[in-house]
């Protein structure tokens, strides 16, 4: 199935933010990346808060269909390891320039935070009771290691070959 304009236009988004970071993103960068018109764009995004905020809803609702597929379910119908061990799998691949550039813009603005906050809440541990909790602790721990997985090849000089990672998701899995 085709892609809608405006996904057409996130996709472009998405890719400018890949090769030049957030601050590439304009309508007239847009309009060449997607192909369409400055005005084509301003009508389905009229301000650059605007293209920001979908560019953040778009790679959320993404990753949540990852997380979906991976799980088999919604998180709803899904037991906490379940949609823990969907979180692991989707993050066992490295993450994106744009991935991580984005990650850090949402912080913020909390528009954009709460757009991630809602998928986190659906799918990752809290860290309310680690502190007393056995189970709690070695979930959100869990979690933790899988963000490590994912940031691994940009704060580290090598990064990993794909069978260590997964080995590494493997190890992260059988702690669950």
């Amino acid at each position: 199935m085709r892609p809608s304009k405006k996904e057409a236009i996130l996709n472009a988004a998405v890719e400018l933010i890949e090769q030049d970071g957030l601050e590439a993103v304009s309508y007239e960068a847009l309009a060449e990346a997607s192909g369409m018109s400055k005005s084509g764009i301003v009508y389905h995004f009229p301000s650059r808060y605007e293209i920001m905020r979908g560019i953040h809803q778009h790679l959320a609702d993404q990753w949540e269909q990852e997380l979906e597929e991976a799980a088999g379910g919604p998180a709803e119908s899904l037991t906490g390891s379940q949609r823990l061990r969907a979180v692991v799998l989707s993050l066992n691949r490295s993450a994106t320039k744009a991935d991580l550039l984005l990650e850090v813009d949402a912080r913020g603005q909390p528009e954009f935070a709460e757009i991630w906050r809602q998928v986190d809440d659906r799918w990752a541990p809290s860290p309310q009771n680690i502190e007393h909790d056995d189970d709690a602790r070695r979930d959100y721990l869990v979690q933790l290691l899988a963000d490590g997985l994912w940031t691994h090849d940009y704060v580290h000089e090598t990064p990993l070959t794909p069978s260590q990672r997964k080995v590494l998701t493997d190890a992260i899995l059988q702690l669950l």
